[in-house]
């Protein structure tokens, strides 16, 4: 992942983003987004309500967008149209679930079966630029 803030997005907050945040964040990412951040909101309608003006100025100050959508072939239009913004934004979109064609041709995109595969993405990201760091061990 180049560039270090990254927003999440996702129908509601689920255990999926939430291992997938601290996994990023162990990484040495940052965050940009915070509409999940609240732990009094357990509304379904509340979490919905989190595509609006707010997250489209954070989304805006982030290098990357990852979008966690599931594996039952639906995508919310809302998903959808954060992935559109973040690319036609010239951002990086690391997409979690069922593929929609129309994003396959998108070089920008990035797409993973589950959050965990993402998850081992991020582990292995994180392990080779450490190696690529290291100074030599002197003789």
């Amino acid at each position: 992942m180049r560039g270090n803030t990254i927003y999440l997005d996702a129908p509601e907050r689920t255990q999926d983003l939430l291992n997938v945040k601290w996994s990023l964040r162990s990484a040495g990412y940052v965050i940009g987004s915070t509409w999940h951040e609240n732990e009094a909101l357990t509304s379904r309608l509340t979490f919905r309500e989190h595509w609006n003006a707010c997250s489209m100025g954070q989304l805006q100050i982030c290098d990357s967008l990852v979008v966690i959508c599931g594996n039952d072939g639906r995508c919310l239009p809302e998903l959808a149209m954060m992935a559109g913004f973040a690319l036609a934004r010239g951002m990086r979109v690391f997409w979690v679930g069922s593929p929609i064609e129309a994003l396959r041709s998108f070089l920008a995109v990035q797409q993973f079966n589950t959050a965990a595969d993402l998850e081992r993405h991020i582990a292995q990201q994180t392990y080779s630029q450490s190696i690529a760091t290291e100074a030599p061990l002197a003789a």
